[in-house]
């Protein structure tokens, strides 16, 4: 990035700007949103992020399972990017992201944002993709939640404890020209 087209502390608005501006490839543009991204309140999640983007995904001090993945998505009030290190599950040829929030009766934050704002970024170790979130349905979660929770059986304990039914989200991405734009 040139000297003064990167992003601000002001967030969205800034770079969003300089995309418009000077069209960028994913890997541009996620780089620039990280620099003005928040981090996720959890400050052991925080954590997990900046070490997975430090060491392209080597490092990301998480003993739990793989694979792991940051999701960068647009705060449904502050407008501002946020990013999460998440555990994501492929299937099918698609990968999805779980809302289980440890089995709390609340959705997680980043759910919600992806709600108002489904057009996100992702970071799978070195590779950064655009993606929009679809909200799998009732009846195709209910195929896909056996075969999700037989690989990550801690999912249906989280389900277990909690009333809400956990969506599973899958992260369709927009694909790019081949000049990367």
């Amino acid at each position: 990035m040139s000297e003064g087209t990167g992003p601000t502390s002001t967030g969205v608005g800034d770079w969003t700007r300089r995309i418009r501006r000077e069209p960028a490839t994913a890997v541009e543009y996620v780089d620039a949103i990280d620099a003005a991204a928040l981090d996720n309140e959890v400050g052991f999640a925080a954590e997990h992020a900046r070490r997975y983007i430090a060491s392209g995904g080597q490092d990301d001090g998480w003993d739990g399972p793989r694979p792991i993945l940051v999701l960068y998505t647009t705060g449904r009030r502050s407008g501002q990017v946020r990013r999460n290190p998440l555990l994501f599950w492929e299937h099918g040829g698609d990968r999805f992201v779980i809302g289980s929030k440890g089995g709390n009766p609340a959705h997680p934050a980043w759910f919600l944002n992806l709600l108002d704002h489904p057009g996100a970024q992702i970071r799978v170790m070195t590779e950064v993709h655009q993606v929009t979130a679809q909200v799998v349905d009732t009846q195709e979660r209910a195929t896909l939640w056996p075969l999700l929770t037989a690989s990550y059986p801690m999912f249906a304990d989280y389900q277990a404890a909690t009333l809400r039914q956990i969506p599973l989200i899958r992260l369709v991405p927009i694909i790019e020209s081949p000049d990367g734009r």
